[in-house]
């Protein structure tokens, strides 16, 4: 960093729940101009930066007196040769030049609230509004290697709605709030399955040839010494003939474990799942998830919810470090099957723990598990950021049609009629098969007593020229009873 000057920062040093300022000076560069000559960056370098960022605002917050920042922007932030992120000291004459440019009418247009956003009293939406700010444009001015996945640019854009709207219900009160939303990097870890499934496949062959070959083997052999020992010496106690555990049969068992997760997780085929961990008899466990197997090729837990529900918090208990994602899953799948509170709330606290190492897949399962458990628990707001989670995710139109209806039946439920029609019309608009969601649309409207009839029968004319089969269907033919849909040729007349 050849173009390093001097700055002074702050210095924050955290103790229990209260933060200490002092000051300190670094050589770096402000992450504006980092920027600039280098966006290609390590995507966990920037992972990094964003929680830094975050963590020091929230620590300035808990200093004496509840101070706030004021000047939240990439100019404010210094990055040092060592790539370490400090919040420059604004109080410090030194720094007057880099206060000027923060100070122009650009950067305050873009950083800063318009002032009718908040009041004076808000001190605190300022500085969580320039911090979303600072992460867009993060995200915006560099390329990270490697790139975002889908559910973390979803992740980030729910966070950046929330800090920079101050008439959102669901604006953030406190920097706390955004930190715990912020994606966590994790190293790529899983291998594609199906050439993850063939590779343990065949080590699991492998090892259980080798381990027969070896057992063969020893048998020979210990004939062999047997018959010499014989001859030379008396016969030996019980406990003198007792062989160390073979170490070849504990790597068959740990395969076999791999198996049954496999089989479970990614294919589903629990008859074999069940199998495969019946027949690991090294771990405890893997006889629980035998039991669990048999649940899930049951599909329910009828007149067994008792014996589940224990089953599951044993199984829960004693999850090992090792495999802690695999051993979520099948438990969220174990829970989905109890329809009660304490399953439901299980499902989320598993899920968001999972979520955190799960891949594009498997986020895509979680998120689905909780929206369900959203729903079951009548958390309807929750459930509808949810299920849009997974429509973004979606891309089979088929199951996207009927995100949308789950969608807009939560939001009827949650009394958003506005915000129901606007989320059928864009699913309209994107599906131009969807019978369902016209269908919908038209008894949403006929409803709407606000809506003109004329204004009811303009677009169900349009939606038959779309689809002419749908005056065929029963839906449409019960809505047009109730609301006195009559037709003249391609006339179409909402009477009530």
């Amino acid at each position: 960093m050849s173009d390093a000057e001097g700055y002074d920062v702050l210095r924050l040093i955290e103790h229990n729940r209260s933060c200490y300022i002092s000051s300190d000076y670094v050589e770096g560069v402000p992450l504006i101009r980092w920027l600039k000559h280098h966006p290609d960056l390590s995507k966990e370098q920037l992972f990094l930066w964003i929680h830094e960022m975050a963590k020091q605002l929230e620590c300035i917050h808990k200093c004496r007196g509840n101070p706030c920042y004021r000047y939240v922007n990439p100019y404010s932030m210094i990055i040092t040769k060592d790539n370490r992120l400090y919040f420059l000291d604004v109080s410090a004459e030194a720094n007057e030049e880099l206060l000027s440019a923060m100070g122009k009418r650009n950067v305050r247009e873009y950083f800063q609230p318009p002032k009718e956003e908040y009041s004076q009293k808000d001190t605190i939406f300022p500085d969580i509004y320039g911090l979303g700010k600072t992460i867009q444009y993060l995200l915006s001015e560099s390329r990270p290697d490697p790139r975002l996945t889908k559910r973390e640019e979803i992740q980030f854009q729910k966070i950046l709605s929330r800090s920079i709207s101050n008439h959102s219900k669901r604006t953030y009160t406190g920097v706390s709030g955004l930190r715990k939303q912020l994606p966590v990097y994790h190293k790529p870890r899983r291998a594609f399955t199906k050439i993850r499934f063939l590779l343990i496949l065949t080590l699991f062959l492998v090892f259980l040839t080798g381990a027969f070959l070896y057992q063969e083997e020893s048998k020979g052999v210990s004939m062999a010494q047997q018959t010499v020992h014989e001859k030379k010496e008396p016969e030996k106690s019980a406990e003198d003939k007792t062989q160390p555990p073979d170490e070849s049969l504990k790597n068959v068992s740990l395969l076999r474990r791999e198996l049954g997760f496999l089989y479970f997780l990614d294919k589903k085929d629990y008859r074999k799942s069940r199998e495969y961990f019946a027949e690991d008899d090294e771990d405890k466990n893997s006889k629980a998830l035998s039991r669990l197997s048999e649940y899930m090729l049951m599909g329910h837990a009828a007149g067994k919810e008792a014996e589940l529900q224990t089953l599951l918090g044993e199984l829960e208990d004693s999850t090992p470090e090792v495999m802690r994602e695999e051993y979520g899953r099948c438990l969220v799948r174990g829970y989905l099957l109890l329809d009660t509170v304490e399953a439901a709330h299980a499902v989320l606290r598993l899920g968001d723990e999972c979520m955190e190492y799960a891949d594009e897949e498997a986020a895509g399962e979680l998120t689905a598990a909780m929206a369900v458990s959203y729903e079951r628990l009548g958390e309807t707001g929750n459930a509808i950021e949810k299920y849009s989670d997974m429509l973004a995710r979606e891309k089979e139109k088929s199951s996207k049609e009927k995100i949308y209806e789950k969608l807009v039946h939560l939001c009827l439920d949650n009394e958003e009629p506005d915000r129901a029609q606007s989320i059928c019309r864009q699913g309209i608009d994107e599906l131009k098969e969807a019978l369902s969601l016209r269908l919908l649309h038209i008894r949403m409207l006929c409803e709407d007593k606000t809506v003109k009839r004329r204004q009811c029968a303009r677009t169900i004319e349009a939606y038959i020229r779309e689809i002419p089969e749908m005056i065929e269907e029963e839906e449409f033919k019960t809505i047009s009873g109730e609301y006195g849909i009559t037709m003249k040729g391609e006339k179409v007349c909402v009477e009530r």
